[in-house]
């Protein structure tokens, strides 16, 4: 966070007519580490902050439904869905740019900030599809997922895990995207070289199980797509993080039983394990936070805390300009 102090970031909240959203800007802008944007109406968010005493000295409030705004944003839409040959109406491009989200969206294209975070109204799904329909995705990937920042206890122990929020059943391409820019952002958030371990129920062909062969393909695939990442698969679990076992069950993998970075099969399988280690093992669960954009586009839980939002921001930032944490 010194990194962020030094040189406060920027980022903007779509969804900002919340007191959870308010007091985790407040905190940000308070502690010096961010710079926050609300979407919405100026009157709703000064009645909003004035019912709740909050103190939002400084605050940028951006006004989507603004007319010269509102303009020049369907111009871009427009224009964007005309290079992509999808084209759409007026009418339609007039309504999705009326939404806060859309209009988020587009100052993070625009670079006008750094990243977006929004989730704590919207769900889920109007979040992606804001950033799917605006935001360019990273070069070479077609898949935007998610991953999840995994803490220890004792602060120790660090992992990536994904995807657990986005992809139901991800294809052996579509695990190759998420593998591969799950270990980019693990380069950034971890100190060590990422080691990724694609998951099974099977550990190096012990099962000819289809299932099993989608991810021994994808594994192919990252190696060819990506040479440079550290990365081996099938695994079982405790194929991929104990050593001891690695070297009985997986001999010469180059991740040795050492794996800090998680993908899972499918998407139950991610969902269930990572909240299996928050609630059983006591780990923190960070995120999830979307991946796959060219621009930093976070989606939030709709039982977010303040504080949830605060970290989701921070470590947003952190990513976006390629920082460990500190």
């Amino acid at each position: 966070m010194d990194t962020c102090r030094r040189q406060p970031g920027t980022l903007v909240f779509p969804d900002c007519l919340d007191n959870r959203v308010l007091e985790a800007a407040s905190q940000l802008k308070k502690q010096g580490l961010a710079e926050p944007v609300l979407v919405a109406s100026p009157f709703a968010v000064r009645d909003k902050i004035r019912q709740n005493g909050i103190n939002a000295a400084g605050f940028t409030v951006v006004d989507h439904t603004s007319p010269t705004l509102l303009e020049k944003n369907v111009e871009t839409y427009l224009a964007l869905r005309r290079k992509k040959n999808k084209p759409v109406s007026e009418k339609e491009a007039w309504e999705l740019m009326g939404s806060s989200l859309a209009a988020s969206a587009m100052m993070v294209r625009r670079g006008d900030v750094e990243i977006g975070v929004a989730g704590n109204l919207s769900s889920t799904g109007d979040v992606i599809r804001a950033g799917l329909n605006i935001l360019p995705k990273k070069a070479g990937i077609s898949t935007v997922s998610s991953f999840l920042f995994m803490l220890s206890p004792d602060g120790e122990r660090k992992y990536i895990f994904a995807d657990c929020a986005v992809v139901p059943e991800p294809s052996p391409d579509t695990l190759a995207d998420i593998a591969i820019v799950s270990a980019e952002k693990a380069r950034n958030l971890l100190r060590e070289e990422p080691r990724v371990a694609l998951l099974s129920f099977s550990t190096k062909g012990s099962s000819n199980h289809p299932r099993a062969h989608l991810v021994s393909e994808a594994v192919e695939k990252i190696r060819k797509r990506a040479p440079d990442i550290m990365v081996d698969g099938e695994l079982q679990f405790d194929a991929a993080s104990v050593p001891d076992l690695a070297a009985l069950k997986s001999p010469g993998s180059i991740i040795e039983g050492k794996a800090n970075v998680f993908i899972f099969p499918s998407l139950e399988a991610g969902n269930i394990a990572y909240k299996m280690v928050q609630r059983l093992a006591g780990y923190t669960a960070m995120g999830p936070f979307l991946q796959g954009f060219e621009r930093g586009w976070h989606d939030l839980s709709r039982g977010c805390s303040a504080k949830d939002i605060f970290k989701v921001a921070v470590i947003g930032l952190c990513l976006e300009r390629g920082n460990l944490l500190n």
